[in-house]
C-alpha cells in the first residue's frame, strides 16, 4: 500500500503527543475500541537488563485492511465519530482519530502488527511511524493465516521520561484509574506483565452523585462516582461519556486530606465537546458548570467522610486516653481553634500515629498538640518531614491551613499571651525592690528591651546595637534620610557631646512613617534601670544629649524633627517643676524649634500601661489575665542569659501590699504628678521612625 502522509501542521500533531502516560491509555483505549478481551502490556528488556522496547498486544478486531489507508492517512474522519458503540456493544472511547499519534509519547518509533477479517479474507496491517516525520506512516497489507485476530503495538528508542515513566510502578495506579468504570461495566481484562489491573481490588468505596446543573435553561441531574482507593493513588476527576468512558482527566481542585479517590462525571455533553476538553483552564460553558459542580459535591462528600472519620479515630483517642485535650478544659475561642486545627492535623497523621502503640501515641499527639500551639504554622512542614505524607496530603493540609482562620487565630492569641506574661514580669522586675536593685541597665534589662521592641510602639524594629552614633548612621543612611549625613561626613568624625565625650547609641529601633518625603520624625529613647529615679541630673543628661544631635554640622538644615525621652522609676520631687511647666504638655522638658528637639521625661509605669491598654481588647477576649509567676516563667524561656540570678534560680515573692515603690504607686499617685506625666506619653502618637536608648554611664556592667 505504500506511505501515506497527514494532511495537518505540525503543531496541530504535537496536540496529541504530550507524555508516556497519556501515550500508554491511548494504546489501551484503542485495544478496548476493538472489542479486546485481554490486553497485555509488557516492558521488553534488553541484553544489559534495562528496558529496551515496550509491547501492547490485544486480542481484538485488529486495524482493518480496508480502512487503514484512510485511518492512518486523514487526522478527525475517524470511523469512531460516526459510530454509537463497538461490535460488541461496548461504549467508544476514542473519535478524534489522534490515538495514533500519542504512541509517540512513549518513544520515537511504533509499529503496529495487526490481524483483521476483511471481506476478502484474513489479513495483516503493518504500519510503521517515527516520531521524527509523525505525518508519515508505511503502510502494508497481506494475506494471513493467522488463527486469531489481534494488534500488537511494539515502541522503540524510548524516551527518557518513559523509561522513568515504566520503571516509577505509576502504570499500575494510572490504568486502575482510568479504566475503573470501563472494566467494572465491560469486565476485560489488563495486565501489566503478569499483573492484572483490577480496580475491584483496591476500591474502598463506590459513592454515586447526582450533580444538579442548569444548562441552556434547563435543570440536568448528572451522575458522578466518587471511587475511594484503599491505597495511595493520586487524585483525579474523569470528564467521561453517559456510559463512563473516561474523555479527559484533570485535577479534582479541592482539598481532602488522607483521602485517596477518583471521581468520574458522566454526561453525553463531554463527547460532543470532545475539542474543548483539551483547553483545560479554557473549557467554556457549559463545562465549567459541571466541573464547578462536581467540586462542589466532592467538597461536601469529604467533609462529611471528614467528620465521620474524626469522630470515630478521637473518639478511640479518648477511650484508651492519649487524647491531648481534657474534657473539661476551656479555653475560649483560642483553645476552641486549637483544637479544631489539632483535630485536622491529627486525622492527616493518624496513618502513622495509629502504627504505634499507646504511649507513643499519647506521647505523638500531645508533640502535635504543643507544635500547634506555639508554631501552626509549621505543622505542615513536620507532618510532611516526620510523618512522611503524600505530597498530595501535605499540599492539602498546608492548603487548608492556609485557608482556615485556626492557625491565625492561634498564632496571634500565643503572640498576645506572650506579650502579657511580658508586661507581668516587667511589672514585677519594677514592683519588688529587691529585683529593682540587681536587674543591671544596659547588661540585662536593655538586652531584654531590644528583643520587646513591641512594648514601645507596635511599629518599631531594631535596627542598631551598642554601636556609637558614627556606626548607626552609616548602617542604617536609608532609614534616618540621606539627606541627614553622607558616608564621608559620617566616617570623618565621631559624634561627640559638648565636653568632646563620644556618645555610645545602646539601643536603636525603626519605623518608616508615611509622611512628606522630606520629613523625618526620631526618637532617642534613654532606658534608666528600674530602681534609678528621674531626677535634675538624669534630666540634664537627656538634654546634653539632645543638645549634641542640635550642635552636630550632620543634622544641619534637614526637615527632620528629634524627640527624647528619658525613661525611669518615677519622677523625683527635686525635677517635678521640670515637666510642667506652662504651655507644654506634661513632661516635657525642652520644646524648640530650631531645631526642632523635645525632651520628655517617661516612667517604667506609664510604658506599661500604655503598652496594656493596646492590648486590652485582645486580653479580654482572650479572657487572660496572666500571673507573675508566669511572667517570670516567660522571661525564663525566652530571656535566660540576660536575666539576674535571683530570677534564674527561683520565682521572688510578689511585692507587699505595704510597699510605695513601683508600678503601682505610679499608677494611682495622680496626687503628685504621675497622672500628668503619662499624658506625656500621648503625643508620640505620631509614629516615629527612629528609637534609641542612649549612653548609660551608671550600668556597672
Amino acid at each position: 500500500m505504500g506511505r501515506v502522509k497527514v494532511i495537518a501542521a505540525a503543531d496541530h500533531l504535537d496536540r496529541f503527543i504530550t507524555s508516556p502516560r497519556a501515550g500508554l491509555l491511548e494504546l489501551v483505549w484503542n485495544a478496548l475500541d476493538a472489542d479486546a478481551h485481554e490486553v497485555h502490556i509488557d516492558p521488553q528488556l534488553g541484553g544489559v537488563g534495562g528496558v529496551e522496547f515496550l509491547t501492547v498486544t490485544d486480542d481484538g478486531t485488529g486495524l482493518s485492511a480496508d480502512r487503514a489507508e484512510s485511518e492512518f492517512g486523514a487526522l478527525g474522519g475517524s470511523w469512531k465519530r460516526l459510530a454509537q458503540a463497538t461490535p460488541k456493544g461496548r461504549a467508544l472511547h476514542g473519535r478524534l482519530g489522534g490515538g495514533r499519534f500519542a504512541a509517540y509519547g512513549l518513544g520515537h518509533s511504533v509499529r503496529w502488527d495487526s490481524v483483521s477479517d476483511a471481506t476478502t479474507g484474513r489479513k495483516s496491517v503493518v504500519v510503521k511511524g517515527a516520531r521524527s516525520s509523525a505525518h508519515e506512516f508505511d503502510i502494508e497489507v497481506a494475506d494471513s493465516d493467522a488463527e486469531e485476530t489481534g494488534t500488537t503495538v511494539t515502541i522503540t528508542s524510548l524516551s527518557e521520561p518513559a523509561l522513568k515513566y515504566i520503571d516509577s510502578g505509576r502504570m499500575l495506579q494510572d490504568l486502575t484509574k482510568a479504566l475503573a468504570v470501563y472494566i467494572t461495566q465491560y469486565q476485560p481484562k489488563v495486565f501489566i506483565e503478569d499483573r492484572e489491573v483490577r480496580p475491584s481490588d483496591l476500591i474502598e468505596s463506590t459513592t454515586p452523585v447526582d450533580l444538579e446543573v442548569e444548562i441552556d435553561g434547563d435543570k440536568l441531574s448528572i451522575p458522578m462516582s466518587i471511587i475511594e482507593w484503599k491505597q495511595n493513588f493520586d487524585r483525579g476527576l474523569y470528564l467521561c461519556d453517559e456510559r463512563g468512558v473516561a474523555l479527559h482527566e484533570m485535577k479534582p481542585g479541592i482539598q481532602a486530606p488522607g483521602h485517596h479517590f477518583t471521581a468520574y462525571v458522566k454526561w453525553g455533553g463531554f463527547a460532543e465537546r470532545v475539542h474543548d476538553l483539551m483547553m483545560e483552564g479554557a473549557m467554556g460553558e457549559p463545562i465549567s458548570s459541571v466541573i464547578d459542580a462536581a467540586q462542589d459535591a466532592l467538597r461536601t462528600h469529604f467533609k462529611q467522610r471528614r467528620d465521620e472519620r474524626y469522630s470515630r479515630m478521637i473518639e478511640s483517642w479518648k477511650t484508651e486516653k492519649s487524647y491531648p485535650f481534657s474534657p473539661d478544659e476551656n479555653g475560649g475561642a483560642v483553645g476552641k481553634a486549637t483544637r479544631e486545627l489539632f483535630d485536622i492535623v491529627a486525622i492527616a497523621a493518624a496513618p502513622a500515629v495509629e502504627k504505634t502503640d499507646i504511649a507513643s501515641r499519647k506521647l505523638s499527639l500531645r508533640l502535635l498538640k504543643e507544635a500547634i500551639e506555639n508554631s501552626p504554622e509549621t505543622v505542615h512542614t513536620l507532618l510532611e518531614e516526620v510523618v512522611n505524607l503524600s505530597e498530595q496530603d501535605a499540599e492539602d493540609l498546608k492548603g487548608l491551613i492556609d485557608k482556615t482562620s485556626l492557625a491565625g487565630v492561634i498564632s496571634s492569641a500565643k503572640t498576645i499571651s506572650d506579650r502579657l506574661e511580658f508586661l507581668a514580669s516587667l511589672e514585677a522586675i519594677i514592683n519588688e525592690p529587691d529585683l529593682k536593685k540587681v536587674v543591671k541597665e544596659r547588661s540585662q534589662l536593655h538586652r531584654i528591651l531590644a528583643k520587646e521592641t513591641w512594648v514601645f510602639r507596635e511599629e518599631y524594629a531594631l535596627v542598631g546595637d551598642d554601636q556609637t552614633l558614627r556606626t548607626v548612621l552609616r548602617n542604617n543612611l536609608e532609614a534616618l534620610g540621606s539627606e541627614i549625613a553622607t558616608a564621608e561626613s559620617i566616617e570623618a568624625t565621631e559624634v561627640t557631646d559638648p565636653d568632646g565625650s563620644v556618645r555610645v547609641i545602646d539601643l536603636m529601633l525603626s519605623a518608616v512613617i508615611k509622611s512628606r518625603e522630606s520629613d523625618r520624625e526620631h526618637i532617642v529613647i534613654e532606658l534608666k534601670r528600674p530602681s534609678v529615679s528621674i531626677g535634675t541630673a538624669e534630666i540634664l543628661q537627656i538634654e546634653n544629649y539632645a543638645a549634641t544631635v542640635a550642635g552636630d554640622t550632620r543634622f544641619a538644615e534637614t526637615n527632620t524633627k528629634w524627640e527624647f525621652w528619658i525613661v525611669g522609676d518615677k519622677i523625683a520631687e527635686s525635677a517635678r517643676f521640670r515637666t510642667r511647666q506652662r504651655d507644654r504638655e506634661p513632661g516635657v522638658t525642652m520644646d524648640i524649634d530650631a531645631p526642632r528637639i523635645k525632651v520628655r521625661a517617661v516612667t517604667w509605669a506609664q510604658i506599661i500601661r500604655d503598652a496594656k491598654h493596646r492590648l486590652q481588647f485582645v486580653r479580654e477576649s482572650l479572657n487572660y489575665d496572666p500571673t507573675t509567676e508566669a511572667g517570670l516563667e516567660y522571661l525564663k524561656v525566652k530571656h535566660a542569659e540576660y536575666l539576674p540570678d535571683v530570677l534564674k534560680d527561683g520565682t521572688p515573692a510578689p511585692p507587699s501590699p505595704a510597699s510605695t515603690t513601683g508600678i503601682e504607686q505610679d499608677a494611682d499617685a495622680s496626687a503628685d504628678g504621675v497622672e500628668q506625666d503619662a499624658g506625656g506619653v500621648e503625643p508620640v502618637a505620631v509614629q516615629p521612625i527612629v528609637v534609641t536608648a542612649g549612653q548609660s554611664p551608671d550600668d556597672p556592667a
